[in-house]
C-alpha cells in the first residue's frame, strides 16, 4: 500500500514538474510576443522617419540612430527569448519508466463441453470434404 502511495506521490510530482515547465514556456512565449510588437513597432517607426527624412520633413538623423539601436537591442533580446525556448524543450525531456511486469497467470485448457441438442460446429476438413 505504501508502494501505491509512493509511485502516486512521484506520478503527481512529476506532473506538477511538466505543468510549471508548460506554464514557464507560456510566460516566455508571450514575453516574446510583446517582443517581437514592439519590434515591428519601431520598424515601422523608423520606416516613418527615413520617408520623413527623404522627403525633408524634419527627421533628424539622431532619432534614425536612436530607431536603429532600439531595433538592435529588441532583435537581441528577441534571440535571448528564443534560445530559453530553445532550452526548455531540451531539459523537458519526457522521463517515462515502463510499467512494470505484472505477474503472468498461467491459461488452463479445458476440453470442449457437449451440450445435447446444440449442434457443434464442423472442422474446416469437413466442411472441405462434404463440398
Amino acid at each position: 500500500m505504501a508502494n501505491l502511495f509512493d509511485r502516486l506521490n512521484k506520478e503527481l510530482e512529476d506532473f506538477g514538474k511538466k505543468a510549471q515547465s508548460a506554464f514557464d514556456e507560456g510566460r516566455v512565449r508571450l514575453d516574446l510576443m510583446r517582443l517581437r510588437r514592439k519590434q515591428d513597432n519601431t520598424a515601422r517607426d523608423l520606416g516613418l522617419l527615413y520617408h520623413q527624412k527623404k522627403r525633408g520633413d524634419g527627421a533628424d538623423k539622431e532619432q534614425i540612430e536612436t530607431m536603429l539601436t532600439r531595433l538592435d537591442d529588441l532583435k537581441s533580446k528577441t534571440a535571448e527569448l528564443e534560445e530559453q525556448i530553445r532550452n526548455a524543450r531540451a531539459e523537458a525531456t519526457v522521463d517515462e519508466h515502463p510499467a512494470p511486469e505484472a505477474d503472468t497467470a498461467e491459461a488452463e485448457v479445458v476440453e470442449e463441453a457437449v451440450v445435447e441438442g446444440v449442434e457443434q460446429p464442423a472442422d474446416e476438413d469437413e466442411k472441405k470434404e462434404s463440398d
